[in-house]
């Protein structure tokens, strides 16, 4: 009589792509930080386009004429006028990015067990900053241009960042009525702890951390972090006037070299007298738009096969290549996800461009 068997490839899936899978996610999206807040979107398989589209609806102008007491019943809304919703739609197309690795069976036999786990790691934290670029290119670019100092253009920038520079920015973006990320947290009784005012999110390279660090009214993110969600990569934060901005640190910000004015050697410079320039992106809630990392499956729960969206790990083992691997040697491992970043409103954001202080002196 035969006997049903539960095997790995049909009722109880191989669970090595669960592993896979956290790992990749894990790696990945914790050196992602210029995708923080930005509105996500997705490209669903199958519906005939590559172009995702968002929609913004306008604010409507806020009304300051009363109401006059009704009268008459017959005329047409009661004699009220509405007023006309307005919208901006900003489109983007997808294109498809990813990196693989060919390993063959020697690893498996060579190396201690784990290997293939440790080049997940690799590969995800290789995703993670590839996608981080690409969306940093969209922010550093499309953001209106602000120079440290107030001078006139980026070749002339020769200091580093000030709370001038910042109490500009963060003026600009209150009046175009740019929405904060953060509700205002009290602070708590902790000795030391301190207040947060409602904040936009900046980020910036390590290099430029260590000026921000130094600001009066700086307060480092240890003294807040009991009190409200941080998030990877996050030191610190300013505010002025009701608003703040709190900051989050990533290698990925650009540097420009020697792009700025000579600045003698107290300002780093990749030639030594020059000013190499860096770009602080200071943004409101859904200024920006983006595809790659902004859905994914959301139960944390992976299968062998499970994809998580944009952006999916792919495993192949030995012997899955048919002809092109006649000995079972080979087995593959790649990253792929398909990417799109937009402006969604150029009002809400600002690139503050920068020197940093050479700390070799």
């Amino acid at each position: 009589m035969a006997q049903t068997i539960s095997a790995t490839d049909t009722e109880l899936q191989k669970p090595v792509n669960v592993v896979f899978q956290q790992t990749f996610l894990r790696r990945a999206q914790q050196v992602c930080p210029y995708f923080m807040g930005s509105q996500a979107g997705q490209i669903n398989k199958q519906q005939g386009t590559s172009t995702i589209k968002w929609r913004r609806i306008e604010q409507a102008t806020p009304s300051t004429t009363a109401l006059t007491e009704l009268t008459t019943t017959a005329s047409y809304m009661q004699g009220r006028d509405s007023i006309a919703a307005s919208f901006t739609d900003v489109t983007a197309t997808v294109a498809k990015y990813g990196q693989f690795y060919i390993v063959n069976e020697e690893v498996d036999l060579y190396n201690p067990n784990g290997t293939t786990d440790q080049l997940v790691e690799v590969l995800g934290e290789s995703a993670g900053r590839s996608l981080n670029q690409l969306m940093r290119n969209v922010m550093e670019d499309s953001a209106t241009q602000r120079y440290g100092g107030n001078v006139a253009s980026v070749g002339a920038v020769n200091t580093i960042v000030t709370t001038g520079d910042l109490n500009y920015a963060i003026n600009e973006l209150a009046r175009n009525s740019a929405r904060t990320f953060m509700p205002r947290t009290s602070g708590s009784q902790n000795v030391g702890s301190a207040p947060i005012l409602p904040s936009y999110w900046g980020i910036c390279h390590p290099d430029v951390a260590h000026d921000l660090a130094g600001l009066t009214g700086f307060t480092s993110v240890e003294k807040y972090a009991g009190q409200t969600a941080t998030v990877t990569g996050e030191f610190g934060y300013y505010g002025r006037a009701g608003r703040g901005i709190r900051f989050v640190m990533s290698e990925d910000a650009s540097i420009d070299a020697d792009s700025g004015a000579t600045g003698g050697t107290d300002m780093r410079g990749t030639t030594p007298g020059d000013t190499d320039v860096y770009t602080i992106c200071l943004y409101g809630q859904d200024a920006f738009g983006s595809v790659g990392l902004g859905r994914r499956m959301s139960d944390g729960v992976y299968e062998a096969g499970d994809k998580t969206g944009a952006w999916d790990i792919i495993y192949k083992e030995r012997g899955s290549g048919g002809t092109s691997d006649p000995f079972e040697e080979i087995s593959t491992l790649a990253w792929k996800s398909f990417y799109a970043g937009a402006v969604l409103n150029s009002a809400w954001s600002r690139a503050l461009r920068v020197g940093a202080t050479n700390l070799a002196n």
